[in-house]
């Protein structure tokens, strides 16, 4: 097989010179098209959830959001840490 691709190359150089530049052209305008950045995102994939219940008394604040919400998050494959921040009527969780 290998002698073939060597014969055929060798006794039809045209067509391999003209394929090669066609290969050529063809990977420069994929190259022109690549989207690249300069400085690639780094930060690790994040989910933060913030709440509001201003009306709500800090135990059914903890009964009906906060509870369901760590229980939620908690069991999630993969996730490699969870925290929350607790306020006066506002919750947030990551």
């Amino acid at each position: 097989m290998l002698n073939w691709i060597i014969d055929f190359s060798l006794r039809h150089r045209l067509l391999v010179i003209l394929g090669v530049a066609i290969a050529a052209v063809l990977g420069g305008a994929a190259l022109r098209k690549l989207d690249i950045d300069a400085f690639p995102d780094t930060t690790p994939v994040q989910v933060q959830i913030n709440t509001v219940a201003a009306s709500l008394g800090p135990e059914e604040c903890e009964q009906r959001i906060t509870f369901p919400i760590e229980q939620a998050i908690g069991g999630l494959p993969g996730s490699r840490e969870c925290g929350a921040f607790r306020s006066l009527g506002f919750r947030k969780w990551w």
